[in-house]
């Protein structure tokens, strides 16, 4: 009978971590390179053979990203950006991830003001609680907690790679077709699960000892599922 009730146990543990409802995993592009990140979304970009893992947080207006994406050249750099009035290049708030001359990664913030120029600034019109920006097997990803206006339901999201960065700044990218369809909205009061709710980020704004607006913010972002999943494993091990 204790085995049987194993096998039970162990069925039941399988059918909670492959439910999509729980894990929802984009079905082509790149996956989070950190194996310590957890998100409740996700959503196949449709180019420049990208995703966007997201968790949003109505409480407190906090929206969770990992943008992946493989680069152009070993060189290149990627972009995940905010665009207060439409889809659009111009106007985009970004954060932009690259390796600097010493090898290490960076994140940085630009305001888009045209085709040929961006500006580097601070003054966004979301708060970069944390970012953050790892490399592995040609593919970059974009790791940051932003707290956008409240009640805000949609984002017009807008994500870019680029070949190079000469001198600290990244170079223009291609006008391709997929560089120029890399736009679209998100909205975030519907979960890829179909629940149509809210999903509740895993972790409070300014509540973990993230550092602000660069390079240093930690990447473990879980699912409140997590310590659920961790307090049943614990009574298998109790009780089996």
């Amino acid at each position: 009978m204790a085995s049987l009730l194993h096998l039970h146990f162990i069925f039941l543990i399988a059918f909670l971590l492959i439910s999509p409802a729980i894990s929802n995993n984009c079905s082509s592009s790149p996956a989070p390179i950190s194996g310590n990140t957890h998100f409740v979304d996700c959503t196949d970009l449709p180019s420049l053979k990208s995703s966007l893992h997201w968790t949003y947080n109505s409480t407190n207006s906090t929206l969770s990203i990992a943008f992946v994406a493989p680069l152009p050249s070993s060189d290149g750099w990627i972009s995940w950006g905010i665009n207060p009035i439409k889809p659009s290049m111009i106007g985009t708030q970004c954060l932009i991830a690259f390796k600097t001359s010493n090898g290490s990664m960076i994140v940085n913030t630009y305001n888009l003001t045209s085709y040929t120029s961006i500006t580097q600034t601070d003054k966004l019109l979301f708060k970069v609680l944390n970012s953050k920006a790892e490399y592995s097997n040609g593919v970059m990803q974009i790791l940051a907690t932003l707290v956008l206006p409240s009640n805000m339901t949609t984002v017009n999201q807008v994500w870019q790679v680029g070949p190079m960065v000469k001198d600290g700044s990244p170079v223009a990218h291609k006008f391709d077709p997929d560089n120029l369809k890399s736009k679209g909205t998100l909205n975030l009061t519907t979960s890829s699960g179909g629940d149509g709710k809210n999903a509740t980020a895993p972790v409070p704004a300014g509540g973990d000892g993230q550092n602000d607006n660069k390079t240093g913010g930690s990447s473990r972002i879980w699912s409140n599922n997590t310590s659920f999943y961790v307090f049943i494993m614990f009574l298998g091990v109790l009780f089996f």
